[in-house]
């Protein structure tokens, strides 16, 4: 029986791993999977897990919300962008993340996937870009901040998911060691 929940689990933590690509908090769900493992799961050696691995997948997954959310923020501050258009380009990811998900791009079994990533790097594009221009800068300085926020998203989302990579295995891992 033991095997069937150590399957269980993998199963899960990968699911969980894959929502990232939506936007979702899966590095999140990652952890709750593994608490949940830490406190019901068995006693015995091998498969015992341990509150440490907890601690360090929460240190993980809040470097790659950090990378995440502050890679757009700081591409768009980075070329002179307000405030609001940070916050309107990650509002904006956030929204793209979610149309690119429910949408997807004509293309068999990745479609949903690159959909998510690409519309939300484009929300994030939008956003700053319609909220630069809006407060009255130029479009080409407002478009160049707008490339900056949609860089730093892509960049941020694949650094959330590589960590998100990481701490799958180190999931995965603690069960045997």
């Amino acid at each position: 029986m033991i095997y069937v929940w150590i399957t269980l689990f993998i199963l899960a933590v990968m699911v969980f791993w894959v929502t990232n690509l939506f936007g979702l908090p899966g590095n999140w769900m990652i952890i709750l999977i593994a608490a949940v493992w830490i406190w019901l799961g068995p006693s015995q050696e091998p498969y015992e897990a341990d509150w440490t691995i907890l601690v360090v997948l929460v240190v993980l997954a809040s470097v790659g919300e950090v990378i995440e959310f502050g890679a757009s923020i700081v591409g768009t501050k980075g070329l002179g962008g307000s405030k609001k258009g940070a916050t309107a380009s990650l509002v904006g990811s956030i929204l793209g993340g979610i149309v690119g998900a429910v949408f997807g791009l004509p293309i068999p079994v990745v479609g949903w996937i690159i959909g998510s990533v690409l519309f939300a790097c484009i929300g994030a594009l939008v956003g700053a870009t319609l909220v630069e221009k809006l407060s009255g800068k130029p479009m080409k300085s407002s478009l160049k901040i707008g490339g900056a926020a949609f860089v730093g998203r892509m960049l941020g989302t694949v650094g959330k998911i590589t960590l998100g990579s990481v701490m799958a295995i180190v999931a995965i891992v603690s069960l045997f060691f």
